[in-house]
């Protein structure tokens, strides 16, 4: 008995003497990053770009995980109940939960305040555009609509639901939807062949049908170099507008260690401190914003006032008493 313990004090006194990288290697295996749209969406663009670069840096493989569903929620959700070991992160699309909390008086599924937030790389800024042989060519124009515009949507309480809910009420025009597609690329091609009148989205979603569809505004507070002879929102007059673009900000679960947080956070800070990485990143159609968690939030809150101050307005937009 007496050989059999100090057998395990020595082995013991060795664990501890190994080097603290040894004893608690992170990460050792797959991280697996969940993209709460479909796949081809700029989510998955980036995520992919990010997830190339951590492959290298931290040695292990990178799956990129498409999760679509209910505006961006479905995604989020499934980071937020994973395991908190640092093995399951992803985009947590937070407009979605604002938008239930600010704009719809509902209670989220999640606890979004819980969620841990890793970085925030970029924040939209997107565009209003119509079919290319609308009647509508003006901002004007939309102001003049006897019957509610059709908005291609990803889901209710999605950054598009929002924005376009925004723009009728502030705008003085009526909206109405046409949900369920997996990622803004796909509400780009239904306004080009038709199926909506109207869609939202930044300029790399409607790339496929730049031909077939028409900006009408940016919603950003002066002109984008990709449409520069688009009119924004600033400019019309409307600041509110200009503060709707959703962040994508990478998180995990609740709980997840604070040193594992912090491997990722580094990573992703000397991505977006490299040139490399932002020159495509500017070019693919991304407005970059990086953000620490406390930045994120401060961000966040922000938005969600501006929420509270359009509630009312989008009420009104949506005929709800």
């Amino acid at each position: 008995m007496k050989s059999t313990s100090l057998l395990f004090a020595g082995l013991a006194a060795i664990t501890m003497a190994l080097p603290q990288s040894a004893a608690a290697k992170y990460p050792d295996k797959p991280i697996t990053f969940i993209v709460p749209f479909g796949a081809g969406s700029t989510y998955s663009a980036l995520a992919r770009k990010l997830g190339q670069r951590w492959e290298k840096e931290l040695g292990v493989s990178v799956v990129v995980k498409p999760l679509p569903g209910s505006g961006g929620r479905r995604g989020a959700i499934r980071i937020y109940k994973s395991k908190p070991d640092g093995y399951t992160i992803g985009w947590t699309h937070y407009v979605s939960f604002l938008s239930d909390i600010y704009l719809r008086g509902k209670k989220p599924t999640i606890d979004i305040k819980k969620v841990e937030i890793i970085y925030q790389i970029s924040r939209s800024q997107f565009y209003m555009f119509v079919a290319r042989n609308s009647p509508y060519k003006t901002i004007d124009d939309l102001k003049k609509a006897t019957s509610p515009l059709k908005f291609a949507s990803t889901g209710i309480g999605a950054i598009t639901w929002v924005q376009a809910n925004a723009m009728g009420a502030t705008v003085g025009f009526p909206v109405k939807f046409v949900l369920g597609y997996k990622k803004l690329a796909d509400g780009a091609l239904a306004v080009a062949k038709g199926d909506a009148v109207a869609g939202i989205g930044g300029a790399a979603h409607f790339r496929g049908v730049k031909d077939d569809v028409r900006p009408l505004m940016f919603f950003g507070p002066k002109r984008d170099k990709f449409y520069p002879d688009v009119v924004s929102a600033g400019e019309l007059g409307y600041p509110k507008l200009t503060n709707l673009g959703a962040p994508r900000v990478i998180t995990a679960p609740p709980g997840t260690p604070k040193d594992r947080l912090q491997v990722l956070r580094d990573a992703t800070i000397r991505a977006v401190n490299d040139k490399e990485f932002t020159d495509w990143a500017t070019k693919f159609g991304f407005y970059m914003n990086p953000q620490d968690p406390a930045g994120t939030w401060r961000g966040l809150d922000k938005q969600a006032e501006i929420f509270s101050e359009l509630k009312p307005m989008v009420d009104k937009a949506s005929k709800k008493k």
